[in-house]
């Protein structure tokens, strides 16, 4: 039997014979959309479609039905995986055939067509099967091969399949033959949007963590795939912050200029989500012809009309700034112009606190300004000897020659290594291949990946200074025109690259890239949409608009940490800590829950100032940088019921200032009692001045007291 006829028998067995016979048996009545929600054995109806489709945003159709079943439950619908189809236009795709094609083509869509081509059961029957061939029938359907004849009727008129999740249902009216309903059909990312968080994220990439919340959400390799250009580099601390996990993902996503698209797996049967940087990740599909169509829209002719252009001045270049107390007197001002030669652009966009640490390549490593030097005299990772400047300090002002250079052993920190690492990189020859992994790195990834290019280029220019300087200068050239237009494609989505036929628009011969698609159609009329666009340029990538930081106004409560509650305070070379954060319900080592935390101070100066070490257990109050989330400090220690005030209304006129050793420096102001009091624990050793008192606040004498258990002297020159 020919091989394509088989092939034309196969996909009629599987189905699509149904839609052939809407198509020549119902004729007008020929439903251009099929609903199939999973679970749902009730028939249903398409009314109407509305699609909105936007670049870094979950798709929703809203889609409107009737049913005989005038009882469908919630429980039926909601978060239930569905697909709604596109079907071929309508008797418009078999207008070639004649009243003979149509009759045999009818027969085929009879019960199951497969049973007239089936193979003789007896020797018996071979030469009434070769007299009765159907083959002749089939031939007459049309002068080109039947598959030719169903590619023209599912490929064209817009078919296109979405696999999604029903995360609305209405049931809109009950009538005596059938009641309306009403769902929305929308990609599963969507349901990322009720799950909000506050998290930590340490030591990983943008696309790490990224990762990490689409594995939260049961997304494997099959629903993912990664288009990248660079290689992003691992930053210290990440926060979310009283954000939805979709909210959180398209911030951090933004922020570094990288952008997601959606696509069909027509073989896993369900939507894929693409997350690129450059013009590489863009889904590449066929031409299109600019062209009014003529009468309906339904003449199985795809194309594109009422094209707009509007365009605006943007910015000439952008400036960036920002400081780092790592290396207090660099110079971190940057400013970039990726189109110096436009003289379309005006002004300068100064971007204060876009949270980098080096300027460009030949500085400092170059990611967010939390993360640690390569190359820093004061090992941050490292707690353990170091010396007490304070201590050097009184010696140094005193010209004492022996120097004692007591060593304060505070502990040790040795940071875990088995950190969560960002994804790993393969080059794929076929950027759209999903499923497959071949990965360099992390062998324990799921994503499937397709790297391209800058390997290794991690800490040398991406998200430095000047790196972000020019993202966001790609971003307002990349939005300096926008097209608008019409279409009757249905298969038209956010990101992808089209070249556009015949068009009279300037400035588009290399074609477009979709940024938004609305569409509606219903029973009767076919699927119309508008569009916006912007032109596409080679090397100069579309950028998302960054979106700005959850600011936490105030402090926020932590618990200061170390890894074996050391007795005394946990803190690296710099004098900084490490914090459990209330919010955060993670599990980590102790002494790890975050990054090193400055402590502010009343004093602080190059040789001198305050600070009283804070030990495990102590209540903080962490503020943050400009109320950014990435950036906490630690402003003040708190008392609390596990850690009572010493100064209470028993002693309110006391001005106490005492160590956890108990090493005490008292200030009563009591009106005529006023005395002062500075003690240590070791032989008990005091000095009293002004009114002395006993351990029961009565007065014992008055003047001065020098007292020790142990020896004492007296230096006299």
């Amino acid at each position: 039997m020919d091989r394509k006829l088989t092939n034309l028998m196969e996909l009629l067995d599987k189905g699509l014979n149904r839609g052939l016979k809407h198509s020549v048996v119902g004729g007008a009545g020929h439903n251009r959309y099929t609903l199939n929600i999973d679970g749902l054995s009730a028939e249903v109806s398409v009314l109407q479609v509305e699609g909105n489709e936007q670049l870094n945003q979950p798709w929703h159709y809203t889609i409107t039905f009737t049913s005989s079943n005038k009882h469908l439950s919630v429980a039926s619908f909601l978060n239930q995986n569905a697909h709604l189809i596109f079907n071929p236009a309508s008797l418009s795709n078999l207008s070639g055939l004649d009243n003979k094609g149509l009759k045999a083509l009818n027969s085929l869509t009879s019960a199951n067509p497969l049973d007239a081509l089936k193979p003789p059961e007896s020797l018996k029957q071979l030469d009434k099967f070769k007299q009765s061939n159907p083959l002749d029938s089939l031939n007459s359907l049309t002068q080109f091969n039947p598959l030719n004849l169903l590619n023209s009727l599912f490929s064209q008129g817009g078919s296109r399949t979405l696999y999604g999740v029903i995360t609305q249902f209405s049931q809109l009216s009950v009538s005596k033959d059938e009641a309306r309903y009403q769902v929305v059909l929308s990609s599963r990312l969507a349901k990322l949007a009720l799950s909000h968080n506050c998290a930590i994220f340490q030591h990983q990439s943008v696309i790490s963590v990224v990762e990490e919340v689409l594995r939260s959400h049961g997304y494997t390799g099959i629903d993912y795939r990664l288009a990248l250009k660079e290689q992003y580099p691992e930053r210290e601390f990440i926060t979310q912050w009283q954000e939805s996990d979709l909210e959180f993902i398209q911030r951090l996503l933004a922020d570094v200029g990288v952008y997601f698209r959606f696509e069909a797996h027509g073989e896993h049967h369900c939507d894929v989500m693409v997350i690129s940087d450059y013009e590489q990740g863009y889904q590449q599909v066929a031409d299109i012809v600019c062209k009014q169509p003529s009468g309906t829209l339904d003449n199985s002719v795809e194309s594109v009309w009422d094209m707009s252009l509007h365009s605006q001045m943007v910015e000439t270049s952008v400036k960036v700034q920002e400081y780092n107390y790592r290396d207090a007197q660099a110079n971190l001002l940057g400013e970039v112009n990726s189109q110096p030669k436009d003289n379309t652009t005006y002004g300068t966009d100064y971007r204060y606190d876009e949270h980098y640490k080096g300027l460009n390549s030949s500085g400092n490593r170059n990611n967010s300004i939390n993360s640690d030097p390569l190359n820093n005299d004061d090992d941050d990772d490292k707690n353990g000897d170091d010396i007490d400047t304070d201590d050097s300090q009184d010696i140094q002002d005193s010209n004492d020659n022996n120097n004692d250079n007591n060593n304060d052993n505070i502990g040790n920190n040795s940071r875990d290594n088995s950190r969560s690492i960002s994804t790993g990189f393969v080059s794929a020859s076929n950027a759209d291949s999903i499923g497959s992994i071949s990965n360099i790195g992390n062998i324990n990834n799921i994503g499937n990946i397709n790297n391209i290019g800058n390997i290794g280029k991690a800490g040398k220019s991406v998200e430095s200074g000047e790196w972000y300087a020019r993202i966001r200068h790609e971003r307002a050239i990349s939005r300096q025109i926008l097209i608008r237009g019409k279409s009757n494609q249905a298969n038209l989505a956010p990101g992808q690259h089209i070249r556009i036929k015949g068009s009279a628009i300037a400035g588009i011969d290399e074609g477009i890239m979709i940024l938004t698609v609305q569409g509606q159609g219903n029973r009767s009329d076919a699927y119309e949409l508008s569009f916006t666009a912007i032109p596409y340029q080679p090397l100069k990538p579309y950028r998302p608009e960054p979106i700005p930081f959850p600011i936490i106004d105030g402090t926020l409560p932590a618990r200061v940490t170390s890894p074996d509650n050391d007795t005394y305070g946990y803190i690296d070379t710099q004098g900084r800590y490490r914090v459990k954060f209330n919010f955060d319900l993670k599990a980590w080592r102790n002494g790890e829950e975050s990054l090193w935390l400055r402590l502010a101070k009343p004093y602080a100066g190059s040789t001198y100032g305050f600070h009283f070490p804070l030990i495990d257990g102590t209540e903080v109050a962490v503020a943050f940088t400009n109320g950014n989330p990435d950036r906490p400090y630690i402003a003040h220690a708190m008392h609390d019921s596990c850690h009572p005030d010493h100064v209470t209304t028993k002693n309110k006129h006391r001005n106490v200032i005492r160590t956890p050793a108990n090493n005490k420096l008292r200030m009563d102001d009591k009106r005529g009692q006023e005395h002062i009091k500075l003690a240590t624990e070791y032989g008990k050793t005091q000095l009293n001045i002004g009114h002395l008192v006993d351990q029961n606040k009565e007065q014992r004498g008055e003047g001065f007291e020098l007292r020790t258990d142990e020896w004492g002297g007296d230096c006299c020159q």
